[in-house]
């Protein structure tokens, strides 16, 4: 079967690693307080964005479609984060590359990531 998608977004670059698990070690490395929030503002305004929007969000969704038990306790309020920065397909190719060299995104042991 064809696939219709966009290759570069189909395409497996090694990183083989569960998602829910490398975020919580991401955070995990940040020290307490509000640096996370920092880190993002940075962010957006190293991209070139004018706007920075965080919104929290205070809903409770139900536990039937999960696809699994455990995703449960993260069914509550969230913290959404946005910027109006485009993020570009060189963006994402970089991305790619500084992953599969570094091998991790922590602030501790990846101080070289731009």
């Amino acid at each position: 079967m064809e696939s219709r998608g966009d290759p570069l977004l189909l395409e497996d670059f090694g990183q083989k690693v569960d998602l829910t698990r490398r975020i919580r070690e991401v955070l995990s490395n940040y020290p307490e307080g509000t640096t996370v929030l920092r880190e993002l503002v940075q962010n957006a305004d190293d991209a070139g964005a004018t706007r920075v929007c965080l919104c929290l969000d205070r809903r409770r969704h139900g536990y039937d479609s999960l696809l699994s038990p455990g995703l449960a306790q993260w069914q509550g309020p969230a913290l959404l984060a946005y910027n109006n920065a485009e993020f570009t397909e060189e963006d994402f190719v970089s991305f790619k590359v500084n992953r599969m060299v570094s091998g991790s995104i922590g602030k501790k042991d990846d101080l070289t990531f731009s």
